[in-house]
């Protein structure tokens, strides 16, 4: 993996300049000085996300998601970490609870992506914890962790209606999806994952959930195959 020079990104950006139909563009129109003059940072994500996602729009029918490093002291928090060790310690060291495998993808089609609930026959709900030791003792299925989620919220983000997550929704009717391969601790040492769900109202949001709480059949982990 190389990171872009100077004369590549110069490059980058001739292309656009001589290639794009810009008569075509109506400025006012389209509300570009709101939307990039005035808006700056988030015009430069937005590009950022393009150029990540290898120059291409993702319309309709995505085909894979790019995943992005999680670190949860910044997305969550200062006071929040990794799990580390066993169940029953302090989560302070130790071996660091999450799939590593997870964090091997740098991206996943989508026609890969498994749900697992762990729900038996005759079960209602199970604990987090118990859906997490079952998960756990499938070695053949990788378990999502942070770096898929945060590629998924991104991804919704700057898609929408054409994002992953509705694609996902279209396709499956999922509504919740946890990532059971990044485990996190809390401030007073209570264990949870992140979340994504899709409210009432149609649109998506995050949150992590406690593993000591239960959780029932509507309440997919997300992975793939190994």
């Amino acid at each position: 993996m190389g990171q872009i020079t100077p004369d590549q990104s110069q490059a980058v950006m001739a292309v656009f300049m001589t290639n794009v139909d810009w008569e075509s563009i109506d400025f006012e129109k389209l509300g570009l000085q709101d939307a990039i003059i005035r808006n700056p940072a988030e015009a430069g994500r937005q590009f950022e996300l393009f150029l990540k996602n290898r120059a291409r729009m993702t319309i309709g029918d995505p085909k894979y998601i790019l995943t992005k490093p999680l670190d949860p002291a910044k997305f969550l928090g200062k006071d929040r970490t990794i799990w580390k060790g066993p169940v029953d310690g302090d989560g302070l060291s130790g071996e660091e609870d999450i799939d590593p495998r997870s964090l091997t993808l740098s991206e996943i089609e989508i026609q890969k992506f498994v749900f697992e609930t762990c729900i038996q026959s005759g079960e209602s709900s199970i604990t987090g914890e118990e859906k997490l030791r079952r998960l756990k003792e499938k070695t053949d299925f990788i378990r999502f962790g942070g770096n898929v989620f945060l590629g998924l919220w991104e991804d919704y983000q700057a898609n929408k209606e054409n994002s992953v997550l509705e694609w996902i929704y279209r396709n499956f009717k999922i509504t919740y999806i946890d990532f059971m391969g990044q485990v996190l601790r809390s401030p007073n040492g209570g264990r949870s994952v992140l979340f994504l769900c899709r409210d009432g109202d149609g649109e998506w949001d995050w949150d992590d959930d406690w593993l000591a709480s239960a959780w029932d059949a509507g309440i997919p982990s997300a992975g793939c195959a190994s």
